[in-house]
């Protein structure tokens, strides 16, 4: 079986590559076997968001969100998936909550400069 860390590493070099489904395989894969793990969360919200699925993006970011508040990289996408389908209020609010929980906002711009 392979871990959850090599799963998540074939994902990301397969998003990066445009290969979305093998990259959503991978992903569905280690979540499978790792479902409270939030960088596979994190990259599933990625992949979805990639492909033009936000809605089912939002649900995967929200929950990495809500094992670490503070990670600049979920926040970030989070944010902006919130953004395109018009939820400012939600994303304010994840924002302020993040600052709370001490995210590193130097961090977190360079995120979103990556981002876009």
């Amino acid at each position: 079986m392979t871990s959850a860390n090599n799963l998540l590493a074939y994902a990301q070099r397969c998003h990066s590559e445009g290969r979305f489904l093998a990259a959503a395989d991978f992903l569905l894969e280690a979540f499978r076997s790792h479902p409270e793990d939030p960088s596979v969360s994190r990259e599933l919200g990625k992949v979805l968001r990639s492909v033009g699925d936000t809605e089912g993006a939002i649900t995967y970011l929200k929950r990495s969100w809500q094992h670490d508040s503070a990670c600049a990289d979920t926040v970030s996408e989070l944010i902006l998936a919130l953004h395109e389908v018009h939820r400012e209020d939600e994303a304010v609010s994840v924002m302020l909550r993040s600052l709370e929980a001490g995210l590193d906002e130097t961090e977190f711009a360079n995120c979103i400069v990556d981002s876009v």
